[in-house]
């Protein structure tokens, strides 16, 4: 394995670097502006592909700081681009001489230190690219219109050399990128360590750069060379940060907060399990603890009341009344309970079911409770699923518990079952011409212990339809409801036809 130095640098890469900056060398003192066009290039092709990359990852990258950069430096290459086209020997754009290459130069390194500083504390803010790019543009022209119409301050006289504004700038935009590296010092915890010693380096020489640019007269001086030098390795160590980093070690740099994430989410959901076990178990012993207590009580007053009937007036009677009636209730309450808590360690028989069959054993049932009543009952084709036959014809008695219920007032009460077949689930409903009710209050419709409806006129404990989304859900499904006041609810829920290992809720 090759040796590493400073993050995933290698010897053989360092070894293939100094013989091109040595052929570079070379290639100066034969032609230094062909020198200084390819040094460019280099850093241009590095800036326009850190673009690329970013930009066509960017829904899969949760570490904004990389996304700023990628989408900053596509600006920072087009605006060194121009600098290239414009530099001396090569002159594309006439009458300016060699202060417009040092504009650009300037300019280019204020947009590359800047972002470099305000990026750490863009690493777990919510960025918009489309918008961060519509910035950089506007920037980036506003800077090419004040340099090409010569509002731009002065970085290079001919014969005299740099200008204080084009040294000073060298020094500030040093003096940024140290603070910018004290910032990214600052957010290390976001990042892998490697891809953070390559950002560091890119940073220190970048730094060194800059500072080299400072000390030249002549575009051709020494200086110049090693500045140029610093530049491409600066590149180079972006280019190993995000690019080569990040293609063959994605796991390390894109998707290292998103692992952090599924592994602290694994956390929780072992911590919500245990509590969810304990919650079942708590509620399975408190409502067998109430329940001794609960016949004591129903015993006693009946006790009590058979040997002072003789001696109560109809108002007595009627209080006895009233505590046999909430005794009931409170056993219907108790009993509810304890079957919610075991649905969740209840394990499924999956099977196909025959819902026709299912539905009219169910219908049965309810009709001998309510055999008075004038009840229009229509049954539609029903699409086979697979499910657990006794969950589910739970959730059927229910449902059409509820529709009985709530049509009670309705001459005749309708109710429709029916079904529709998906390309990958199976959806059920049951649907009436009751009362119905305000669909701003249908979030609350399966949560446990609440009614919509009073309950001295709709008689029920608030579990059903919770009992029922968990049914539901157990089997990988979904439930939801659709409805209009007076004038009927619907119910549906769907099982999925390819069954997924059922979770435990």
């Amino acid at each position: 394995m090759d040796k590493q130095i400073a993050g995933s640098v290698n010897l053989y890469e360092v070894a293939v670097a100094v013989i091109a900056l040595v052929g570079l060398y070379v290639f100066s003192r034969y032609s230094y502006p062909a020198f200084h066009t390819v040094a460019e290039l280099f850093s241009i092709v590095i800036g326009f592909s850190l673009f690329m990359l970013i930009w066509n990852s960017r829904k899969i990258i949760d570490n904004n700081y990389l996304v700023l950069v990628g989408i900053a430096y596509f600006f920072i290459a087009s605006i060194d681009l121009i600098h290239t086209l414009a530099y001396k020997g090569i002159e594309l754009f006439s009458g300016y001489g060699t202060n417009l290459p040092t504009q650009l130069w300037i300019a280019a390194r204020y947009v590359e230190s800047l972002t470099l500083l305000i990026a750490p504390f863009y690493i777990s803010r919510k960025l918009v690219p489309g918008r961060i790019l519509a910035v950089y543009l506007v920037i980036t022209l506003i800077i090419l219109l004040a340099i090409f119409d010569r509002a731009f301050p002065d970085c290079y006289i001919e014969g005299v050399g740099l200008t204080p504004f084009k040294i000073i700038s060298e020094y500030l935009i040093s003096s940024i990128l140290l603070v910018a590296l004290i910032f990214l010092l600052k957010k290390r915890m976001y990042f892998d360590q490697e891809v953070l010693k390559l950002l560091v380096l890119s940073i220190i020489t970048t730094i060194g750069s800059e500072l080299f640019f400072t000390f030249y007269i002549g575009v051709f001086d020494i200086s110049n060379l090693v500045g140029h030098y610093l530049k491409i390795i600066s590149f180079f160590l972006i280019y190993k940060a995000l690019i080569e980093t990040g293609l063959s070690k994605p796991y390390h740099l894109m998707f290292r907060n998103l692992k952090e994430a599924e592994t602290e989410l694994q956390k929780q959901a072992n911590l919500l399990e245990a509590a969810n076990n304990e919650l079942e178990r708590f509620s399975y012993s408190v409502s067998h603890d109430l329940r001794q207590p609960l016949r004591v009580i129903a015993t006693f007053s009946k006790m009590l009341h058979k040997d002072l009937q003789d001696k109560l007036d109809i108002e007595a009677n009627r209080k006895f009344d009233v505590i046999q009636s909430n005794v009931k209730k409170m056993n219907q309450l108790i009993e509810a309970i304890l079957s919610f808590s075991l649905l969740g360690g209840q394990a499924l028989n999956l099977t196909i079911i025959d819902y026709e069959k299912l539905l009219a054993a169910v219908w049965q049932e309810l009709r001998e409770i309510n055999p008075e009543r004038k009840i229009e009952m229509n049954v539609s084709t029903m699409a086979a699923c697979q499910g657990d036959e006794i969950m589910i014809r739970q959730v059927f008695s229910n449902l059409l518990s509820n529709a009985l219920k709530f049509t009670k007032d309705r001459e005749p009460a309708r109710i429709k079952v029916g079904s529709e077949e998906k390309t990958d689930e199976c959806v059920y409903y049951v649907k009436d011409n009751g009362i119905g009710f305000d669909m701003q209050n249908a979030d609350k419709l399966f949560r446990l212990f609440h009614r919509l409806h009073s309950e001295d006129k709709y008689e029920g404990t608030g579990v059903g339809l919770t009992f029922v989304k968990r049914i539901i859900e157990r089997h990988g499904g979904r439930i939801w409801a659709e409805a209009k006041v007076n004038e009927g609810a619907a119910f549906y829920f769907s099982l999925p036809k390819d069954p997924r290992q059922p979770v435990r809720l």
